[in-house]
């Protein structure tokens, strides 16, 4: 089988899931092919040939450019997603969750969990991808809910724009030589563009300028506040154990 390099994989994600979604390794862990499917059939809907046929021959000349791109990254993906099937195959065996079990029993729950996906990672996590590996939340609705973040808070650019602290050549030079693995304050500190102090100043800041993800899966019926507490609390008991290591932790904690 032919390798799938990770700039590729990036570069496919982007056509099926759309650029406003910040992808990094660690979308590419929790990437599912129930996901990726999804996420095609819904592009696909949109784009597709057939409902362009009344228009114009430039018009139907672009979507099946368009079409023919979104196939191909479609492929893409899903050759990734078996070669890594492969490569973990001999290794993998799936736990169950104590929680999805529990949660299951639960009269009052809003929704039954989907069951564990993957074992817990033994690295720090970040809320919404906690829950998805125990199996409480499906993996669209992880990325739906994202988006729906990330759309509400500033980005750490503009933060450090205002304060004084990057230009906006300094922006462009992280953006320009920034990978889909590097997150914007990662990738200016190792520039020397920002310190780690100020990389978590302006994270913390982000933060507090954004609705909790919890909130958004309470509202969708997944979990209620008694279980987001606990959960949160968790959470914060795995982050602890496996955050050495980790020289960046800081960016895992995001609820």
């Amino acid at each position: 089988m032919l390798q799938v390099t990770e700039a590729e994989v990036y570069r496919a994600c982007r056509t099926l899931f759309g650029p406003e979604l910040q992808l990094t390794r660690e979308f590419l862990t929790y990437l599912q092919p129930s996901g990726v499917r999804s996420a095609y059939r819904k592009k696909a809907k949109v784009i597709h040939p057939d409902c362009f046929a009344v228009s114009c021959t430039t018009t139907k000349s672009r979507q099946k450019r368009l079409f023919q791109d979104l196939n191909q990254a479609h492929q893409t993906v899903q050759s990734y997603l078996k070669q890594k099937h492969q490569i973990q195959g001999s290794s993998y065996q799936p736990k169950r969750s104590a929680y999805s079990q529990s949660s299951r029993q639960r009269q009052d729950a809003p929704r039954q969990s989907q069951g564990p996906r993957f074992w817990l990672p033994q690295r720090p996590l970040q809320f919404g991808t906690f829950l998805y590996y125990l199996g409480i939340v499906p993996f669209q609705a992880l990325i739906t809910a994202l988006s729906w973040q990330r759309q509400q808070r500033p980005t750490v650019g503009d933060i450090a724009r205002r304060w004084g602290w990057l230009s906006d050549q300094d922006i462009r030079q992280v953006i320009t030589s920034r990978t889909g693995v590097f997150k914007f304050g990662e990738r200016a500190e190792q520039l020397g563009l920002l310190s780690s102090l100020q990389v978590r100043t302006l994270l913390f800041h982000q933060r507090s300028k954004q609705k909790q993800i919890g909130d958004y899966f309470i509202a969708q019926g997944f979990i209620d506040a008694h279980q987001r507490d606990e959960l949160l609390k968790r959470l914060a008991e795995h982050n602890r154990t496996y955050r050495n290591g980790f020289s960046q932790h800081y960016y895992y904690f995001h609820r």
